[in-house]
């Protein structure tokens, strides 16, 4: 994803890419470098390096256990390393990118997720509503009272089905902001690109039991042992066919047939892999149906409202790649 939100006009960072399969693009969207130097600091101490310079040449064993030591002390669902700003190759949160331009190159996508992706990163603890606000404020110190209130009342936590229901309520929280939306970015920016080739954008959800993340691997592999079982033969070739499908042709419909038709502005639909109803006894019937994402929803966190940047007061003090005109890339540290 944050590949294809390279703006076309850098014509030596650009990825050139005619299709792109992407299941479940999750990364937890972090836009506030305060916290990115802090982390960095905290990986410096535990190497006992002094900067940069002496993490490349660091013992690969020393850098293991500190990451090692790092992703364990993370918060639940969240570890701490993952994508981030940078101000020249992710010039901003990709969302935001592909909403603010005209001009990505966005490829033919193959993009879907699973229904329950984010039950693996919700942590098990969280009943309450003044709970989830709490994690809240410790992910994202400083957020907006504004934000709270959104997630206390999109998010509200059912008293009525106990423990399940809570983490159920919890879990959409962390689909929206880490991985489900980003389906919706991506779509959208495949729609309004002025690009001159149309690529079309085929969606799934992968809703077969468990539906948690990373489950729809044992179907792209299959018959390999699944890492998460059981696995449904018939589900898998056709999931597998639609993959080789696409990477042939750009088309998960090369036969034309139209059992899977791409997603437009007139066809606001996805590709259910398995029933989106069923609840506890597994149904893998494939059909085609309704987008179930909410848009309006996924368009509030895609600016990332959690973070209000601080007013600038001079010179930044991280690092910038620049590209000089001799379309060779030299890296300058601007203090």
């Amino acid at each position: 994803m944050h590949h294809i939100a390279v703006p076309v006009d850098d014509h030596y960072l650009r990825v050139r890419m005619q299709g792109a399969i992407i299941q479940s693009a999750g990364f937890f969207p972090q836009p506030n470098s305060t916290q990115d130097d802090a982390m960095y600091t905290k990986f410096l101490n535990l190497t006992g390096a002094k900067d940069l310079e002496a993490l490349l040449t660091a013992d690969t064993k020393i850098l293991q256990d500190a990451n090692a030591e790092m992703v364990h002390n993370s918060k639940y669902g969240y570890f701490n390393f993952g994508p981030s700003v940078d101000g020249y190759y992710v010039r901003d949160l990709p969302g935001k990118v592909l909403a603010q331009r005209d001009d990505i190159s966005v490829p033919a996508l193959l993009v879907g997720h699973e229904k329950l992706d984010g039950l693996l990163f919700t942590p098990p603890w969280i009943r309450t509503t003044e709970a989830l606000l709490e994690y809240v404020r410790e992910l994202f110190p400083g957020v907006p009272q504004a934000v709270l209130d959104t997630v206390a009342s999109e998010y509200k936590i059912p008293t009525i089905f106990g423990p399940q229901g809570s983490l159920l309520a919890v879990a959409d929280f962390f689909d929206d902001i880490a991985i489900q939306c980003n389906s919706v970015y991506l779509t959208g920016a495949s729609n309004k690109s002025k690009q001159r080739t149309y690529h079309p954008v085929f969606r799934y959800v992968f809703n077969a039991l468990p539906a948690i993340h990373g489950y729809d691997t044992g179907y792209t592999y299959y018959p390999s042992p699944p890492l998460i079982p059981p696995v449904d033969a018939t589900l898998a070739k056709f999931f597998q066919k639609a993959i080789v499908d696409f990477s042939r042709y750009l088309d998960t419909n090369p036969e034309g047939v139209d059992t899977w038709q791409p997603y437009g502005s007139d066809n606001q639909k996805v590709m259910n892999m398995g029933s989106p109803a069923q609840l506890t006894k597994p149904d893998y019937t494939p059909s085609f149906g309704d987008d179930p994402m909410n848009s309006t929803l996924c368009e509030y966190w895609r600016s990332a409202p959690w973070y209000v940047a601080p007013k600038s007061k001079g010179k930044s003090s991280r690092q910038r790649l620049v590209v000089q005109d001799d379309a060779r890339d030299t890296l300058a540290e601007e203090l």
